[in-house]
């Protein structure tokens, strides 16, 4: 008798001591660890651009060549290039990326001048309006009638182009805008007749 109680006794001590024994704490998470997107890309930086006159061939014709060095990054060349003896702008893209800090070079069409060298990274951003040049020209349209035409043109993004116009017999200024284009196209318009093209840009649409 005195056994079975000793036993009760002995089992209700130790159920109790069951269930009074404090839970473990549970390990704690471990940190998370950042990792850099190593698929961001970066735009080049440290950048120098030069013109150059070359001649190719025998024909006696010579070319703008444009060449851009960066010192990080990958990117091509844009080249704002002219046709001296119609007046008329237009851009050139470099056939191929390098990265940093190798040259990348484009040339004009032949006889043509090199106004503007630009380094693009590549590849292109996906969001936003980047990489504008624009340029004005003169152009002859009917009889004896002048007018400051503007172009833009962006590497990405959807644009026009914007004139700051100006009256040079009144003085009077004004703005007009071009067509809505999606890069790489261009935006032209004209100001009025007989007016100047006093600035010109490329802005978002």
């Amino acid at each position: 008798m005195i056994r079975h109680t000793l036993s009760l006794v002995a089992a209700a001590v130790l159920g109790l001591s069951a269930v009074a024994a404090p839970a473990l704490a549970a390990p704690a998470p471990a940190h998370a660890v950042a990792q850099s997107d190593l698929g961001v890309q970066v735009a080049p930086t440290g950048c120098t651009t030069w013109v150059e006159w070359v001649q190719e061939g025998s024909n006696s014709y010579f070319y703008g060549r444009g060449k851009a060095q960066c010192a990080t990054g990958r990117y091509k060349v844009k080249l704002q290039c002219r046709n001296l003896q119609t007046g008329v702008g237009y851009v050139v893209y470099g056939g191929l990326a390098v990265n940093a800090p190798g040259t990348a070079t484009a040339t004009c069409y032949s006889g043509n001048v090199a106004e503007g060298v630009y380094p693009v990274e590549d590849p292109l951003p996906t969001v936003g309006v980047t990489g504008c040049v624009s340029w004005s020209e003169w152009v002859h349209e009917g009889t004896s009638h002048y007018y400051g035409r503007g172009t833009a043109q962006c590497d990405t993004g959807t644009y026009r182009v914007q004139i700051q116009c100006r009256n040079v017999q009144t003085g009077q200024r004004y703005v007009v805008y071009g067509p809505v284009v999606t890069a790489p196209s261009i935006s032209t318009t004209t100001c009025y007749r007989g007016n100047v093209a006093d600035a010109v840009s490329g802005v978002p649409a």
